[in-house]
């Protein structure tokens, strides 16, 4: 046998130590992606050309703002608002502005680390989710600062987490911002 054979062979598989959810492990998933998205930041900035390791680095900006917001917002409070009427297992959860366009405006200085990772995120039942794609409004918005402007065509109500309401027509994303105390 050879060593690698023997090292693959021997492979005992490892079980991690489960980490109960707690205000201490947001607050941790918070600084760890803060800090490497501050990293991911400095280094695309000294980028001179938009080439593959632009790409990857964008790539790494996604996955830390996708991870806080599975982790810390879904996993926390569910979503920061909520279509009414929905049922349990039958929802989306859905960034109200698209992924792609909170990393364009972090990366263009529009946005700061603290607003991009606290972009505003909704729960909305799969089938207005459908209704939303099929009227090409499933990875844009036609609006970023009045945000809700994309789920007009849903003729429905939402509120915020908690059940504030919400007035589609004029919160803003300083309204979001203000209401989640985020600077």
């Amino acid at each position: 046998m050879t060593s690698f054979q023997t090292l693959v062979e021997s492979y005992v598989n490892k079980t991690y130590k489960k980490v109960q959810r707690s205000d201490c492990t947001y607050k941790d998933t918070m600084q760890f992606c803060s800090s490497e998205l501050q990293r991911l930041l400095s280094m695309y900035k000294d980028y001179v050309d938009e080439d593959q390791t632009a790409r990857l680095t964008r790539d790494s900006i996604e996955h830390h703002i996708r991870r806080y917001h599975d982790y810390s917002i879904r996993g926390d409070i569910g979503a920061h608002y909520r279509q009414t009427g929905i049922a349990k297992g039958d929802t989306v959860f859905e960034h109200v502005i698209p992924v792609k366009e909170i990393i364009c405006m972090l990366l263009n200085g529009q946005l700061t680390i603290q607003q991009a990772l606290h972009a505003p995120t909704c729960l909305i039942k799969k089938s207005d989710d459908v209704e939303l794609r099929n009227r090409g409004l499933g990875a844009s918005s036609p609006g970023r600062w009045y945000f809700f402007q994309r789920y007009k065509v849903l003729n429905s109500v939402f509120t915020t987490y908690n059940g504030q309401s919400i007035d589609l027509k004029n919160w803003t994303l300083a309204d979001h911002y203000k209401f989640f105390n985020i600077v």
